[in-house]
This record gives C-alpha cells, structure tokens and sequence, in this order.
C-alpha cells in the first residue's frame, strides 16, 4: 500500500501546519502536512490533511490519536478512500 492521505477534523485555531507534522510524525514519515485555512481571513478551517508514507503507518496514526484531545479539541481522523498521487 503506498502513501495514504489522513483527514484531520478538531484542529483549533493555533494549530499550524509544524505542529500537524510533529504531531503525526511519531507514527511514521509524514510526507506532507497541511491546515485548511479561510481563503478570504486566513484563519483556521478546523481541519487538515496529513499524507503518510504508508498505509500502515496512516492507520497506526488514526487508531491512536482518533478521539484524542490535542490543544484543546477532540480529533477526528479517517483514511482518505485514495491514496496520494504524488510520488
């Protein structure tokens, strides 16, 4: 299974796209890591995308941190239904 992208719902405010990284980054390598913000204010949508180097590893991240509270708020992860397309 190839690289797997993991929605992240709960994210607060001040999370920024480091702290997603580190935060996923003890579960395997994260290739990449990135907050959807606001177009218009720049501000935090509440969630985010994480794309792990395996699907191993991606499920190992959801199992772990599913329900959990980080900085304040209730994480809410899934596997997206396809992997990355990016090599």
């Amino acid at each position: 299974m190839g690289k797997r992208v993991l929605y992240v719902g709960g994210l607060s405010a001040s999370v920024s796209d480091c702290q997603l990284r580190d935060l996923f980054g003890t579960y395997g390598l994260v290739a990449r890591a990135h907050v959807v913000r606001h177009k218009r204010s720049g501000k935090s949508a509440g969630y985010g995308f994480v794309e792990m180097g395996s699907g191993e590893q991606a499920l190992e991240a959801v199992v772990a941190l599913e329900g959990t509270e980080y900085d304040g708020n209730c994480l809410r992860l899934y596997v997206t239904p396809y992997p990355s397309s990016c090599s």
